[in-house]
């Protein structure tokens, strides 16, 4: 077939295929909600496991040739979209409000953030399975001062806790991408750690917006709010106003989108 116009890198790999699919531990009375099936390398073992499998794919292309290649199968249903328009809510609701669903895919690298805020957005899933960039593997997987650790990491942690599983090498794809890329496992926290998701992403994106700048000077500058009111917070939480953004916990944020707002 034509290559796709979306610059999708298809997995190829069976072994790495495998592992994937062994990964999500699935059973036929599983709901997978599977990201991008691109050309069906995972869709069609998927599908074997007698798992109700439901995958969305944004390229009428590709659509049209998992049709041709995917036998029609009971618990096979493909929706052709774009993830990122798709209301899930909506969609879990109509497939079964009782659903609570695994989530797999290979995640285009150019909009990898935003699925994964979607994604932490709805409480229909137990746990991902996700080919990322390794960049982004390293970032989902950081641990506060270290150089990956950053708005992606803390963000996440809010409703989700990753584990890296393993790498991929770029022969493991075609066309082979430029970069390296790694499967990590996104496990859905029960309860969010704090209720006002929105308010600390705010102070999350701010802070980390300029690292080098101390927690200070990025949060009065990122938020709009005077030094003075900063410097209250932060004493009130023991935090050096001198400290960068990397070296923080995720509770530290929390706690600082508490008082700031």
């Amino acid at each position: 077939m034509a290559a796709a116009p979306f610059a999708q890198h298809f997995l190829v790999d069976p072994a790495a295929i495998n592992r994937i699919v062994a990964s999500l531990e699935l059973t036929p009375n599983d709901s997978v909600l599977e990201i991008g099936p691109g050309q069906g390398a995972l869709t069609t073992p998927l599908v074997k496991t007698g798992a109700q499998i439901f995958s969305v794919e944004i390229d009428k292309r590709l659509v049209d040739h998992l049709n041709q290649t995917i036998p029609p199968s009971p618990n096979f249903k493909l929706v052709q979209g774009d993830f990122l328009e798709i209301s899930l809510k909506d969609f879990g609701e109509r497939i079964s409000p009782s659903r609570i669903f695994k989530v797999v895919g290979n995640l285009p690298y150019n909009i990898t953030s935003p699925i994964l805020r979607k994604l932490s957005e709805w409480d229909g899933w137990e746990f991902a399975v996700i080919m990322v960039q390794k960049e982004v593997g390293d970032r989902l997987c950081a641990e506060p001062g270290t150089a990956a650790y950053g708005a992606l990491t803390v963000g996440v942690s809010l409703t989700g806790v990753a584990s890296p599983l393993f790498d991929l090498p770029e022969g493991a794809f075609r066309p082979p991408p430029k970069v390296k890329s790694t499967v990590v496992k996104l496990a859905r926290r029960q309860n969010p750690l704090t209720n006002n998701i929105f308010g600390t992403q705010r102070v999350i994106q701010a802070a980390f917006q300029q690292r080098r700048k101390t927690i200070l000077n990025s949060l009065s500058h990122g938020l709009s709010l005077d030094k003075k009111k900063v410097i209250k917070v932060l004493e009130k939480l023991g935090l050096d106003p001198v400290r960068r953004a990397e070296t923080l916990s995720v509770n530290q944020f929390i706690q600082l989108a508490e008082y700031l707002s």
